[in-house]
């Protein structure tokens, strides 16, 4: 059976994302040199970069200030919101990645963290599908998803809540692992200041984890070719992360 849900509703905590997630700082300290090693220093110069729901535009930032074009995709209004003010060099799409038809003229996508709120294989081949339709040839694909092959006993037995706070505002993550689904719900509670008043603010997502197996055919079964993949723990990432980091390409 199909798990078919909407993608995570980041509108009302828009601003705590901007706050607190993916901001130049972390990306310049800990992603963007691993994309210099995996994917960046294989690129033309000005080569043109697809970010695969870039949220509140921090790396098409980065890209920008590294001479590249970048455009990002995002499925929360009030997340390119911010993007627009953060890059404002960049294009910026409203859609669903499972949905989105560009035309060929990338010569890389990236995704950092985005496609474990994909809670299906049919769904993730669509998004695979999408993004090889929308590269250019030899173009790479670079993204991170997490593998049920490395994470399932540590995500039963060690804790993953995230809690960030600032002078203005608070973010907390509280996790909670389905073993059977290998899916995970993620209870999600800010705090910022609004007139003079702390505001509460709730939502819940859920990701899935995937098998290494399943990630790999359903890239093959789309035309992927070259296909590689690391433990984002080699660049800098938790040791019980399980997050893997593919590069592929498009022949």
């Amino acid at each position: 059976m199909l798990t078919i849900t909407n993608p995570p509703n980041y509108e009302s905590i828009a601003r705590l994302q901007n706050e607190f997630k993916n901001t130049g700082e972390h990306l310049v300290e800990g992603i963007i040199p691993a994309l210099e090693q995996i994917v960046l220093s294989r690129l033309p110069a000005g080569a043109r970069i697809l970010d695969l729901g870039c949220g509140c535009g921090y790396l098409a930032q980065q890209l920008n200030i590294r001479g590249y074009q970048a455009t990002g995709i995002d499925a929360s209004q009030g997340l390119l919101d911010y993007a627009r003010k953060n890059a404002p060099e960049s294009e910026f799409i409203l859609s669903d990645i499972r949905n989105f038809n560009l035309p060929p003229t990338f010569d890389a996508v990236l995704s950092n963290d985005v496609l474990l709120f994909i809670l299906n294989n049919e769904d993730l081949t669509a998004v695979f599908r999408n993004v090889y339709a929308a590269m250019r040839d030899n173009g790479l694909f670079v993204f991170t998803i997490p593998l049920t092959d490395w994470l399932h006993e540590a995500a039963q037995n060690k804790t993953f809540n995230h809690v960030y706070v600032n002078d203005e505002c608070s973010l907390i993550e509280l996790f909670y692992y389905k073993p059977e689904e290998r899916m995970w719900e993620i209870q999600v509670t800010g705090f910022e200041i609004v007139e003079n008043s702390w505001k509460r603010l709730d939502t819940t997502w859920l990701r899935k984890d995937h098998f290494l197996a399943e990630v790999q055919s359903s890239l093959e079964k789309v035309g992927f070719t070259d296909i590689n993949y690391y433990n984002t723990k080699d660049f800098g990432g938790s040791e019980e992360a399980g997050m893997a980091c593919f590069v592929c390409r498009k022949p």
